[in-house]
């Protein structure tokens, strides 16, 4: 079953139209860009409505992002890509993306 996820607002992020993306800093997100999605699996990820249109569409994080090496290797941050069931909806997120940066 899908769990509910808060709803972040569309201008809680800085938005490429080149690249398609989405960005923000996980402290802007009050770092709950993290949620499990469903009750019966570990993905984890966030939703965001758009203030112009009102829809939602849920990322779904797709690979850390890591900064140094060794003992130093830290998380920069979170790549997120739109999950399935949002682009059934929402055919207009795919190719789209998202980036949280770890701050």
């Amino acid at each position: 079953m899908r769990l509910t996820l808060v709803e972040h607002s569309s201008r809680q992020f800085s938005y490429s139209d080149k690249d398609k993306t989405l960005v923000s800093e996980a402290s802007d997100l009050d770092n709950r860009h993290l949620e499990r999605i469903y009750d019966d699996a570990c993905d984890v990820g966030f939703a965001v409505k758009s203030e112009k249109t009102g829809a939602v569409v849920v990322y779904v994080m797709s690979s850390p992002m890591y900064h140094g090496q060794g003992e130093d290797r830290e998380i920069s941050g979170w790549n997120y890509e739109p999950a399935g069931f949002s682009i059934k909806k929402h055919p207009e997120c795919v190719g789209t993306k998202a980036i949280i940066f770890n701050d």
